[in-house]
Order: C-alpha cells, then structure tokens, then sequence
C-alpha cells in the first residue's frame, strides 16, 4: 500500500479508544500550554502587527480571533491565533527535533471546529476534537522527523511546513471527509508547504518566525475548505510519487518505517515538552543555569567582567553566531546571549522582561557585551555549562539543562500568562478555561472553550 493510502486508512480508523490515558493527559497539557502562550502572546509585538492588518482586511465574520474577541474570516483567526501561540515563543513542543507543531495544529483544530459548527452545522464533540489534535500532532511528528537531516530541527524546513498535510489529515477526521475528500485535502495542503530557516531563524527573523507559524496553520485549514468545496488534487502519491514530499524536500531520502509504522500503537512520542522561560526552546538550560547561578553565587551584577557559555553545537549555530543586538523584542527571543544578559541583569524572567524597554536597557546591553557563547563538542542539546568571571577574578561556575516541569508549575504558568493578555481575565475566567481543558473529553462541544478564551 502507498504511503499516502496508508496514512488515509489511519486517518478513517483512529477511534478514542486508542489513545492511552497518558496520551489523552499529553494533550491536555499540550492545549492548557498553548492557550496560556497564545493568551501572553495577544501582546506580543508581532500580534499588534498582525491584528492591524486583519482589522483593515475584516469580511465575513466566521472565525474567532482568541482573547480580543474579534471575528474575522476563519483562515485570517485562525492565522492570528497560531501567530500569537509563537508570540513570546511560550508554548508546548514536541520532542527529537520535531518542535513548533502545537503551535499550528491546536489554533487549527479550534477553527475547524468553528467551520463545522458555522457552515457544517454540527458540533465537534471533546473526545473527537482530542482526536484530531492526537492525529494531527503523529502525522505532522513523523512527516518531519522522517526526512532525517533535511528536515528535522536544523535542517532547514520547519514544523509548519509539514503542518498543512497533517491539519488536513487532523480536518478531514474531525469532518468526518471520506477517502476522495481526504485524498484531495492533502494533496492541496501538499501543494501550500512552506516556511524554511533561512528567512526566520537568521539574525532578525523573529517577526517572520512567528507569521510563519501562522501561514502553515492557514494553509492547513485553507486546504481543507477547498477539499470540502469540491476543488481536486492530482492523484500522484504526495509522498512516493515522481514529486512526492521528500524528493522535493527531503533530498529523496525518507525513513518509511519512522513514517508509518506502529500507526495509532504508541503516543509516546506526544509528550509535553513545557518551557520555564520564554524564548527558544533551546534557551531554556542557558535562562536556567543564569538565575540559578545568580541566586546561588550572590554576585552583584556591577561586578561581572566576562560571562562564558558553552553550548552544544547545534544550539550555537542556531541562538549565538552571528547574533547581534536585537532591532525588536521579537528577535530577542532567538538571541541566547541578550537573554543571559536579561535574566542576570532581572534576576527574572518572564513575559515581562520582554517589553521595549529591554532593548535600549543601558544595564542589560552592558552585560551582554560581556556574554562569550562558544560550541563545546562534549555538550549535547540542552546542555549548558556558564562561567561567571567578576573583576577581581573570582570564578563562579554552573552546569547542566532545564529541569522538566510539574504539572502543577504548568498550571501556575498558565495563570501568570493570562495576566498577560491583551485584555484581563478575572481569577474567575481563568479557572473556567483550567476546569474545561482539564475535562475536555467530556465536553459536548468544544467551541464552548473559545468563549472562554476571549474575557468579558
């Protein structure tokens, strides 16, 4: 059977009952995380931008854009709301290099709702809904991390340029499409890949970064609407045909069995990946190792001359070299040394320490033109070791990563977000959208959690 027939006959046969109990609680998590990041992340510089523009645009109002309550063609809502889970880069990942796919699928899975319930007439129920958020995460894990180098984190295509194929494939479950349906939404998502290293992760990419995130989950659900107005695709096998997915961006090697094999069997690979701080996944251990050191050490920040932080290679290649001072708060979140310096200057780091002002903070440029970030061969991804080196030579010395986080310090991340909002949300509001996630395969129909999502 071809690749593609393979994952249609996955998407026709996935049930609830195949998701472990863990793995429904992976995707509980996965959504309470990303709705606190894309909450924070309604401020964030890049959403300002982007809802300007979508409020010049406007139309036909079928879409919900979280948190400001605007209604807004459902492609431009659900672009908005995937852009600002990536905000303050703050929401849940998926691990071995699979990274930024909450960020696409769950705003997707929202607005697809919103598009059954609007022009379908009937509701997506919790226990489907989990399901195609399940669905959606597998197949969009598998599509990039099959592809090996080429298309795994640092290879230079990016989550969300496999994620239309695999928000087809989580829409045409949750509408319930048949084979044909399904056959053209993916080829139509095929079609819409996008979004490469070279215009978001460089220096200055961090606003693209973020309407990247947006433009493939618009893409997704863009394919879907198409699929289901009755527009084809050609019937070429989208990944083993001449064209196929990873001749075109895999350098024609793919990993058939990483792809497809042990469908619907484990989940595993789904679990949360939470971050402390925000900012890039990998400047997690570095934001860590800064305070931790700071707090313990006791140094005072006026005295510091040289700060030396070894990372691994892929981290440095990514975050430090050829970093310079961040232009917008943005480009702050991928610049590892001007986050040190933050977090040393701050003794803190949250969505607060993100604002303008830390671009011209004379204290914090200080010391980041003290911050020296090499690559150490021996460290692996998330490793750090940090030196602290004070004008009267005393050393102060710290290593190792970000510890994982409890489940309850993402509750408690998930209300200081929400105090981050573009608009406030009452004690009251937030502990309605904990209750509703926490019980979410009991809902009957989950658009009940966008109203939630946008406070009175």
């Amino acid at each position: 059977m071809s690749a593609t027939s393979t994952l249609i006959r996955y998407i026709n046969e996935l049930r609830f009952e195949n998701l472990q109990d863990r793995a429904v609680g992976y995707i509980k998590t996965h959504v309470l995380d990303t709705l606190g990041a894309v909450i924070a992340g309604s401020s964030a510089e890049c959403s300002k931008k982007l809802l300007n523009l979508i409020m010049r645009w406007m139309g036909r109002e079928e879409g919900t854009i979280f948190v400001y309550g605007v209604k807004a063609p459902l492609l431009n809502a659900a672009w908005m709301n995937s852009t600002m889970a990536r905000g303050f880069d703050f929401e849940s990942l998926l691990g071995e290099g699979a990274t930024h796919i909450p960020a696409s699928i769950i705003p997707a899975a929202f607005a697809i709702a919103e598009y059954s319930e609007i022009s379908r007439g009937g509701a997506i129920s919790g226990k489907d809904f989990i399901v195609g958020i399940a669905l959606g995460f597998d197949i969009n894990y598998r599509l990039r991390l099959a592809g090996g180098a080429a298309t795994v984190m640092g290879g230079g295509w990016l989550a969300e340029t496999f994620s239309p194929i695999a928000i087809a494939a989580m829409g045409a479950k949750m509408l319930n499409f048949d084979e044909i349906k399904t056959r053209n939404a993916l080829g139509i998502a095929y079609n819409q890949c996008c979004g490469t290293y070279g215009a978001t992760v460089g220096d200055g990419g961090g606003l693209t970064a973020q309407i990247s995130q947006g433009l493939g989950t618009k893409a997704g659900v863009l394919s879907l609407l198409l699929a289901d107005e009755g527009f084809t695709a050609s019937k070429e096998d989208i990944i083993e045909g001449k064209w196929g997915l990873y001749e075109m961006y895999g350098r024609g090697y793919y990993d058939r069995e990483l792809l497809l094999g042990n469908l619907g069997k484990s989940f595993d690979h789904l679990k949360p990946l939470t971050k402390r701080y925000p900012g890039c996944g990998g400047l997690q251990s570095a934001i860590y190792i800064a305070l931790s050191l700071r707090r313990k050490a006791k140094f005072k920040i006026d005295d510091i001359s040289r700060i030396k932080l070894y990372v691994s290679k892929l981290n440095y290649l990514q975050l430090a070299r050829g970093r310079s001072k961040p232009a917008t708060t943005s480009d702050i979140l991928w610049n590892e040394p001007y986050m040190v310096a933050i977090a040393l200057v701050k003794n803190k780091l949250f969505v607060s320490e993100l604002s303008e002002k830390s671009l011209e903070d004379p204290k914090i440029l200080e010391i980041y033109s003290k911050v020296e970030v090499e690559p150490k061969e021996s460290l692996k991804v998330g490793e750090v070791e940090m030196e602290v080196i004070t004008k009267n030579d005393k050393r102060y010395f710290q290593s190792g990563a970000a510890p994982s986080m409890s489940p309850r310090e993402v509750i408690k991340k998930f209300k200081r977000c929400c105090q981050y909002g573009a608009k406030p949300f009452s004690k009251g509001e937030v502990d309605a959208l904990i209750y509703a996630i926490n019980n979410l395969e009991k809902a009957r129909n989950v658009t009940e959690i966008i109203s939630l999502l946008c406070p009175n």
